[in-house]
């Protein structure tokens, strides 16, 4: 197992449940992933002042509620503590070696995987080595900085700051100046919400026009729609609908000063903030086109005004990336990965993929159910189709996808809850039937050495 944060909690708690042995390698000294707050791994982008921007119910895993008396949407502290209280009824921090890298993960020829970690802070010298019959990768898709590419002409002549949503921590830094956030997702909306309460100016840059969401809707967490009885009626009558709940709900874009989205509110992953929608509101907020120029302390936008400048926010996303996987392996591309139902690659056995999959809402509720069919496949009660099946089936998805979501990197892992629960369902189903049935899964890669299963020197990672 690869990481210990929300993804890779879930699959050690499956995993043990199951009596499955396992290694959990994490590279900083607690859980949490993204949600520890300065996290001495270097890969948390969380801000002080962040709260979640989907409710509880929506942050809980399935075995595991969050308490009653956390609000709607609990800040980010709560979140961690959770988790932490996660990993301890399940009895799992004794399971995970801190404070350690994955530096490498090969396939063997003669099946398996071999696994390079070292402490963090050791030489190349003191790599180890293990070999593992599979290997699980829950490393996140919120931690590498996406900036925009190519640069934008004249970034490298711009004299102010300038720094990805990933390093923004406090609004302090920003008091008096003239700020530019360049982004419309989650984070753009929110820094630059709280950046504006103190900057000079504060200016929101986006390329595309973008449906902003309340938290709340018909007095219930946003979110909660997607197990509503409007989640159920039919899509081409889903997006209109969710239009019209937004314009009686918002109003229209024009009175906050954005432009009208060309793709309806269900075609992306929901931007949501009420902070940003009042600072609209009261001026504080700047909305703007693409940059499309820097210059020593000036933006230009794509319509042709321009604006001084002190500092850059961008809040451009992140890439989905395995640094200990050789791209010819595997590789995320253009934001999309090849793997049958988000978690297994077909021409790679005993490899499988944790939270690749973004939802808009639900989070942590997905994961349980993805590491049991992880599980199973481990230990035998499941098999996959066939690596063909499982090559159409992705193109299928695939085709899907691109006639419901934006064609953009962001939207590489996009899904519908709905839709994916119900796939995996089905899947548990058929895979313990194949598994019952005889029916030959793809070939499991041999245990190295004289013993076979798992356990200890062959057991999953």
């Amino acid at each position: 197992m690869i990481g210990a944060g929300p993804s890779g909690l879930a699959a050690s708690k499956v995993l043990a449940s199951r009596g499955v042995p396992f290694d959990c390698f994490e590279a900083g000294s607690g859980i949490g992933g993204l949600w520890r707050y300065g996290n001495d791994n270097g890969m948390s982008g969380v801000y002080a002042s962040l709260h979640t921007n989907i409710s509880k119910e929506s942050m809980s895993f399935s075995s595991l509620a969050m308490p009653d008396t956390y609000p709607v949407f609990p800040h980010h502290s709560k979140v961690l503590a959770y988790m932490e209280d996660y990993a301890a009824t399940f009895g799992l921090l004794r399971r995970i070696t801190f404070g350690t890298e994955v530096t490498s993960v090969r396939p063997l020829d003669d099946g398996g995987w071999e696994v390079a970690h070292r402490r963090r802070g050791d030489t190349a010298a003191q790599v180890e080595t293990r070999r593992y019959t599979e290997v699980v990768v829950a490393n996140g898709h919120h931690w590498n900085p996406r900036l925009p590419d190519p640069a934008v002409p004249g970034a490298e002549e711009f004299e102010g700051s300038a720094l990805h949503s990933h390093d923004y921590r406090t609004p302090e830094a920003y008091a008096g100046r003239r700020v530019l956030v360049i982004g419309m997702g989650n984070s753009a909306c929110e820094i630059a919400a709280e950046v504006s309460r103190t900057a000079a100016r504060t200016f929101l840059s986006a390329r595309d026009a973008t449906h902003v969401f309340p938290k709340m809707l018909l007095g219930r967490p946003a979110d909660h729609l997607v197990w509503s009885p409007l989640s159920r009626i039919p899509r081409f009558l889903k997006g209109p609908a969710m239009a019209l709940l937004l314009r009686l709900t918002r109003g229209a874009p024009a009175q906050y000063g954005l432009a009208e989205p060309v793709r309806g509110p269900l075609a992306a992953h929901p931007s949501t903030s009420d902070e940003l929608l009042v600072q609209l509101a009261r001026g504080a907020v700047t909305p703007r086109p693409g940059v499309s120029s820097f210059g020593r302390d000036t933006a230009t936008f794509t319509d042709g005004s321009q604006e001084p400048v002190d500092a850059v926010v961008y809040a451009t996303g992140y890439s989905i990336s395995f640094p200990f996987l050789d791209p010819g392996v595997f590789a995320a591309r253009g934001g999309r990965t090849e793997l049958y139902l988000r978690t297994v690659p077909p021409r790679l056995p005993g490899l499988y993929f944790m939270g690749l999959a973004q939802p808009a809402g639900e989070a942590f509720p997905l994961l349980e159910p993805q590491a049991e069919w992880i599980a199973g496949l481990i230990t035998g009660t499941i098999a996959l189709p066939s690596q063909q099946d499982m090559t159409r089936a992705i193109s299928r998805e695939w085709r899907l996808h691109g006639r419901t979501y934006a064609p953009t990197y962001r939207h590489g892992i996009e899904i519908d809850v709905r839709s994916y629960h119900r796939a995996l369902r089905r899947e548990l189903r058929a895979g313990a039937r194949r598994a019952r049935g005889g029916v030959p899964p793809l070939p499991a890669p041999a245990a190295p050495g004289p013993r076979s299963g798992l356990g200890p020197p062959t057991e999953a990672t």
